[in-house]
């Protein structure tokens, strides 16, 4: 009886040890996964207990070697495994690939397009208004009378600089309106040396062979052809003189109304024809003397035959002239003198009406369409 008992004791003593013992050892066993501190967020981490905890991918603080299995609560199949080896901000974003993939796709899309707008909305806009704005002139006196000489259909290798040192000669400028396919040479110098010595330099066409009018027949103007006409003159000015013309003037003064109010430039005509050019020719029953003088008194009465009394010319007047013929130049002498002796300045056209804007076809500084 007494081994009995005293073996009963004992197996009630290794009852009660197990009892006290076991659930601690059971508890060691759950330890490693507990050991991860966990701090607020969405996903959760499953022990090998079964239990959960809430848990923050970018607030893992796990030990360096160890991997840690989460399950994604935001679907049942999609299981990540994080390695906890790097940072946590190297790994807290595993789906982030298509952030960079959606930010490339816009890059791509919007730079070229940013990029061509930019170049079709600089490249008329920013060069050809930069090209073509007007110059800084002088305020005029409103005391004293003005008139712009103009001369077409240069520039002229002996002309140009006659005109031109004329013009100095009275404390004067005036306004050449030059034909592209001439600037060349001793032309060009010409047109230069008026340039250097202040004239004003407009553009007048590249061929005068159009009418800027006639839209049929053999010389039909096509806006082909009128844009090549204007423009390649204006770049041939550039390329002699290192400026743009700001005015051009259309190849007897024909031009629409289209064209004009859509032109770059301001369209120069004129209030003053001298008509010299038909009298350019001598012959016995014109002689030179005749064609200078019905020039001259083109120019100041309004005809050949009007009388003396009868004085045409007006402050604001822009008179029209043509360089390249002789009897141009020699009865341009005798009415610049006239016009000087009664109390008139000579200014260039952008002078006279005080930088005349595009859109418009100017005929004097008191007379304009647009």
């Amino acid at each position: 009886m007494k081994k009995a008992a005293i073996f009963g004791i004992i197996a009630a003593f290794i009852v009660i040890a197990l009892l006290i013992f076991l659930p601690v050892v059971v508890k060691l066993g759950g330890e490693p996964v507990e050991s991860a501190s966990v701090s607020d967020g969405t996903n959760e981490i499953t022990d090998t207990n079964g239990e959960t905890a809430s848990e923050t991918v970018s607030g893992i603080t796990t030990d360096p070697d160890t991997t840690v299995h989460i399950t994604d609560t935001t679907g049942p199949d999609e299981t990540v495994t994080e390695d906890t080896t790097g940072s946590a901000d190297d790994t807290t974003e595993p789906d982030n690939t298509s952030a960079p993939e959606t930010t490339t796709g816009e890059e791509i899309t919007t730079a070229p397009e940013t990029t061509t707008e930019e170049e079709i909305t600089t490249a008329p806009e920013t060069t050809t208004e930069a090209e073509t704005t007007t110059v800084a002139v002088e305020p005029l006196d409103p005391e004293k009378k003005y008139v712009a000489f103009t001369f077409d259909d240069g520039p002229d290798a002996k002309r140009s600089k006659l005109i031109t040192d004329k013009m100095l000669e009275y404390g004067g400028k005036c306004t050449f309106f030059a034909i592209g396919n001439l600037i060349k040479g001793d032309r060009e110098k010409g047109m230069q040396y008026a340039y250097e010595n202040g004239m004003e330099i407009g553009l007048h066409c590249w061929s005068h062979d159009y009418y800027y009018t006639v839209t049929t027949g053999k010389k039909a103007c096509t806006p082909e052809i009128y844009h090549s006409e204007i423009y390649d003159t204006a770049d041939k000015i550039k390329e002699s003189l290192g400026v743009y013309p700001t005015l051009m003037r259309p190849p007897g003064g024909n031009i629409t109304e289209e064209q004009y109010k859509s032109c770059e430039f301001p369209v120069i005509i004129w209030s003053i024809d001298t008509e010299d050019w038909k009298h350019k020719k001598n012959t016995d029953e014109n002689p030179k003397s005749e064609n200078i003088q019905t020039i001259v008194r083109n120019a100041l009465y309004g005809g050949k035959e009007a009388a003396e009394a009868n004085f045409k010319v007006k402050n604001g007047d822009i008179i029209l002239m043509h360089e390249i013929y002789e009897n141009s130049y020699d009865a341009f002498c005798i009415i610049i003198e006239e016009l000087h002796n009664r109390g008139f300045e000579f200014v260039t056209v952008s002078e006279l009406l005080q930088n005349p804007a595009p859109g418009y076809k100017y005929y004097s500084a008191t007379y304009k369409k647009g």
